[in-house]
């Protein structure tokens, strides 16, 4: 069983990812809607989070594996000492575009941090030519078809990928889950995703299964 934490629906696109390589697998989906967007969080905020939703996949379901969907908690996992937790890195030299929290635990000069993007994308999934306007026009403000790569470093970027391949038409777009993804092995005959939300919403969770199917 393998677990995804996200603090929305971003994680989607790596359970997408991996569904569509393996074909088959049981996974547990946590979205921490509750405190979404983890990436206007503090450092101390998500440690004691993360912790948390790591303790209560542990503890309840049987887990072989939990992977952090979110590229911000994963700056914060990668220095702590998880048992069963993998999680994004940031090893390469192109253009990272992310959240605030993940540009200032990075710290490096090939970050280019977006505020409003994540909460923006979370929001408008379902109004794709709205959200087409909102990634033209942050793609202007921050310059970012000027670069010969740029890494989205936010999987809820991942999930208007397509989007951001049509308005950055000179620009290789690469997303930051890959480089996680090649290291998992599935092995079960079945599929069986299950979702878990920290604040209730049925309408939420249907989304998160439309999302999937789409």
């Amino acid at each position: 069983t393998v677990a995804i934490i996200d603090s929305g629906i971003g994680g989607i696109s790596v359970l997408k990812k991996l569904i569509s390589k393996y074909n088959f697998g049981n996974y547990i989906y946590f979205a921490d809607n509750l405190n979404m967007p983890y990436g206007n969080k503090s450092e101390k905020f998500l440690t004691k989070r993360i912790k948390e939703i790591v303790d209560l996949l542990l503890t309840n379901y049987k887990v072989d594996l939990i992977i952090i969907a979110c590229n911000t908690a994963s700056c914060v996992v990668s220095k702590l000492n998880m048992s069963k937790v993998v999680f994004l890195n940031f090893d390469r030299k192109e253009t990272y575009l992310t959240t605030p929290l993940t540009a200032k635990l990075q710290n490096k000069p090939n970050f280019v941090k977006d505020r409003t993007l994540a909460q923006l994308i979370e929001t408008n999934i379902n109004h794709k030519e709205r959200l087409r306007k909102i990634i033209k026009r942050h793609i202007k403000i921050k310059n970012l078809n000027k670069h010969k790569n740029l890494i989205l470093g936010c999987t809820h970027y991942e999930l208007v990928e397509d989007i951001f391949k049509e308005l950055c038409s000179n620009t290789k777009i690469i997303c930051n889950s890959e480089n996680i993804l090649k290291d998992i092995t599935i092995n079960n005959k079945e599929l069986n995703v299950v979702f878990i939300t920290s604040k209730q919403s049925n309408s939420y969770v249907e989304n998160l299964k439309e999302l999937l199917r789409s």
